[in-house]
């Protein structure tokens, strides 16, 4: 249960165009094409417990499955548990963990990537989405060098929200650490990802 006090802390930090976790239960595309798993429903219950802004109390199997597609490509990448931190700090603030097919202007997906980044598949597909975001990273922080900056000015280095915004990743900073630590250690459990068909 929210408290008022949690209540106005989001209201306060949540811009007007940020998609809150209540707006995407029913509008979301799927993030693995065989559905969630009893690992996400048990996963989605534990970090219920364990957040404490944004996502605290909306986990789902649905929005951890997606989490967990973020968690995979980054251990394929060859990537850190820290990278894996700083995509899903990203996308607790830009979709609520929710691939969505639409967005503000032309931004779509988990990452809410605009229409420059790829195609509408590429920018809805979490595997395609997830590996060009970390591309654009290490872009911008070469030689591993966002190892060693907050997760928080990672992401919105990548992202490059107006600068009045920009304090929102940060502020998801610690509970992208917990989502991560939560799903990391189950590498090798699940399946690989497929190509999800969105009727596209």
């Amino acid at each position: 249960m929210f408290t008022a006090a949690y209540l106005a802390f989001s209201l306060v930090l949540l811009p007007p165009t940020e998609i809150r976790p209540d707006q995407v239960e029913h509008i979301a595309l799927p993030c693995v094409q065989a559905g969630t798993s009893a690992d996400d429903t048990d996963s989605a219950q534990s970090l219920n417990q364990q957040l404490a802004t944004k996502m605290r109390g909306y986990m789902n199997p649905y929005n951890t499955s997606c989490a967990r597609v973020i968690v995979e490509t980054v251990q394929r990448s060859g990537l850190n548990d820290r990278a894996a931190a700083i995509a899903i700090a990203t996308v607790i603030v830009e979709s609520s963990i929710a691939n969505l097919d639409g967005g503000l202007g032309d931004s779509v997906g988990l990452f809410q990537q605009r229409a420059s980044w790829g195609s509408f598949e590429q920018r809805t597909d979490p595997v395609w989405a997830t590996g060009r975001f970390l591309a654009v990273m290490r872009q911008f922080f070469p030689n591993d060098s966002w190892n060693n900056v907050a997760i928080g000015d990672v992401a919105a280095a990548v992202q490059r929200p107006a600068a009045k915004y920009r304090h929102r990743y940060g502020v998801e900073a610690d509970d992208a650490v917990k989502i991560v630590n939560e799903l990391w250690a189950q590498n090798g459990e699940w399946p690989l990802p497929t190509k999800v068909d969105r009727g596209h």
